[in-house]
């Protein structure tokens, strides 16, 4: 007969070790959502008080975040295989503690992974925008921008104090040696090294973008040794930068400069407040440059200073602009010349 001291119990105390290790890792994997959800938010900060900023800021400030946030990521993939040596030791050795189930490491490793997805969907949605010149700019998105990113920040908090919580919660599990949590760390760190590689990537593309705009003549604002007019303003700038809008600008025809052309409108709208510079108080004036064609149409716009958040709305308003066809010599000309708009933070 067994006696009530012969008893053995089929599960014992969970190990704090094997659970603590991988548990860093995962709270640090999520917090590098938070890092760069704040990088973000004194990137769109530091835009607001930069009016002469432009896509080589933009990209620059971006890439900042990319490399940030996969050092973070690195460090967390680091903490995760010494939790794998940690379980690979305790697969084959004698312990008296119990391993943790192993699914349970694979849903906090998932769990871990969302703020930094999170945030790499924004940098990403941000930089599309940037790039593929969609109507209303990045204003059009800063909704869904401030929204994922403070749902990172938010998420990375509570993720981190939940595996806290777990890491030392005493529990218990079925004695003896498992596997399943070595494969399931496996599987986290493999979609760690996954993420980091996209963020490093996606670095390496803001930086060839950074590069690429910080070359060109229109976006370093150096005219010392362009072919300018009367007003100081290249000739050609409209043909360089990437929000020029051009319509019949090969027409035939000479083109005069006219400096500031505010005063010659016949019609000339306001521009609207984007709603992303409203989210920053964004204010100043910004620059237009415009070709105005034989018909006083304007046949291109591009802003060359401003705040970046505003330059959208301003040259949508240059588009719009009518004035009074110009003639020299009794013969009709375009008139190339600049254009300024005001902005009032509300």
């Amino acid at each position: 007969m067994m006696t009530p001291g012969a008893h053995v119990s089929s599960t014992v105390r969970v190990s704090i070790l094997e659970r603590l290790v991988p548990s860093l890792a995962f709270s640090i994997a999520a917090i590098s959502g938070a890092v760069g959800g704040a990088m973000v938010l004194r990137f769109l900060d530091t835009l607001r008080h930069s009016e002469s900023a432009g896509l080589a800021a933009f990209f620059g400030g971006v890439a900042e975040v990319e490399f940030v946030v996969g050092a973070v990521l690195i460090f967390a993939a680091v903490l995760c295989a010494i939790g794998i040596l940690v379980s690979i030791i305790r697969l084959f050795t004698t312990n008296k503690t119990a391993s943790p189930p192993g699914l349970l490491f694979l849903m906090t490793g998932l769990l871990s992974l969302v703020p930094p997805f999170a945030l790499h969907y924004v940098v990403r949605l941000m930089k599309e925008v940037v790039q593929s010149q969609t109507d209303g700019g990045i204003s059009a998105i800063a909704g869904t921008i401030n929204a994922v990113t403070w749902f990172a920040i938010g998420s990375a908090g509570v993720i981190a104090l939940v595996l806290l919580v777990f890491s030392f919660i005493p529990f218990s599990s079925h004695a003896g040696r498992k596997s399943s949590p070595l494969i399931c760390l496996i599987v986290v760190e493999i979609l760690l090294a996954v993420l980091i590689g996209i963020y490093f990537w996606d670095a390496r593309g803001s930086i060839v973008e950074r590069d690429l705009d910080r070359d060109s003549p229109s976006s370093s604002y150096d005219y010392s040794d362009a072919n300018t007019g009367d007003s100081g303003v290249p000739m050609d700038a409209y043909n360089t930068d990437r929000g020029a809008v051009e319509r019949n600008s090969n027409s035939p025809g000479k083109t005069i400069s006219g400096g500031v052309l505010n005063d010659k409108a016949i019609n000339l709208p306001q521009p609207a407040y984007p709603a992303a510079a409203r989210a920053v108080r964004a204010a100043g004036a910004v620059t237009v440059q415009v070709l105005v064609d034989e018909n006083g149409d304007v046949i291109s716009a591009t802003a060359l200073s401003g705040h970046p958040l505003l330059r959208s709305a301003a040259v949508q308003a240059a588009r719009q602009a009518r004035f009074a066809p110009a003639t020299l010599a009794r013969q009709p000309v375009k008139v190339n010349g600049v254009l300024t708009f005001n902005f009032s933070a509300p």
